[in-house]
């Protein structure tokens, strides 16, 4: 993406499913391959938020499995505050920490907004009388 691409993208209403488990397994390589400025809007997730935008968060490439099912071990390693560019679980240095998500922002990710996506806003997302716990 770029600053133009997420302007855009709230602009015209654009919903985007994100798998933030890139960035922590990945990023090292990722690094390697195209190096650190270029990466700069690789999952923008702060540039969203602030565009605007909606972003859900999902938990695709857990290591050997698709959809690992571990979405909330996901909002503080993941998410927030975004993994090094160096070796898997090395906090040391962070991937464009400006991109960061606060905690809330983090929760919202993977709670409200995914209902938002999947149109299902009115029974899940948030815990609220009426509303599947999820």
């Amino acid at each position: 993406m770029s600053r133009k691409a997420v302007e855009q993208a709230a602009r015209l209403g654009v919903m985007m499913d994100i798998q933030p488990a890139w960035l922590y397994l990945d990023a090292h390589t990722l690094v390697k391959q195209f190096g650190y400025e270029r990466l700069r809007y690789f999952q923008p997730l702060r540039s969203l938020f602030a565009a605007g935008a909606i972003a859900g968060g999902g938990s695709d490439h857990c290591r050997r499995s698709v959809h690992c099912g571990r979405s909330i071990p996901t909002i503080p390693s993941w998410a927030w505050p975004r993994p090094s560019p160096g070796k898997p679980g090395n906090m040391k240095a962070r991937l464009h920490p400006e991109e960061a998500l606060t905690r809330e922002q983090a929760i919202r990710f993977y709670s409200s907004n995914n209902a938002r996506i999947l149109g299902c806003e009115d029974r899940l997302g948030s815990l609220e009388p009426g509303k599947l716990a999820d």
